[in-house]
């Protein structure tokens, strides 16, 4: 009786994840973006994985630069953005005098 629930509910485990898979919009992958984490050492969790537009209907978000904002001389460039930056660019990893905001809070406290 136990092996015929432990089945009976795999099965159903397998159904829901390939029903998911087959449900969720062909466009969608388009906007999907996933965060680049490849300057840390080591990942506590997986890197976010969103749809971008999604994301920024949800935050009411129009301006591109409140996430890829640029900065010069410490201070930020009102009405440019850098899509094609990586944030570890302008982010290091340990907080200092010249990174008031690491790379982990960059991601956490931003977006």
């Amino acid at each position: 009786m136990k092996i015929k629930i432990l089945m009976i509910t795999w099965l159903l485990f397998i159904c829901g994840g390939i029903s998911m898979v087959f449900s969720y919009p062909a466009d969608a992958g388009e906007d999907i973006v996933r965060m680049d984490t490849s300057a840390f050492d080591r990942l506590r969790r997986p890197a976010a994985v969103f749809d971008h537009d999604s994301h920024n209907e949800a935050a009411q978000i129009d301006d591109c630069a409140v996430c890829h904002h640029a900065w010069e001389n410490g201070k930020l460039v009102p009405d440019e953005s850098r899509e094609d930056t990586p944030c570890s660019e302008s982010h290091g990893l340990i907080v200092g005098v010249q990174n008031p905001m690491p790379l982990a809070n960059a991601f956490h406290a931003q977006c």
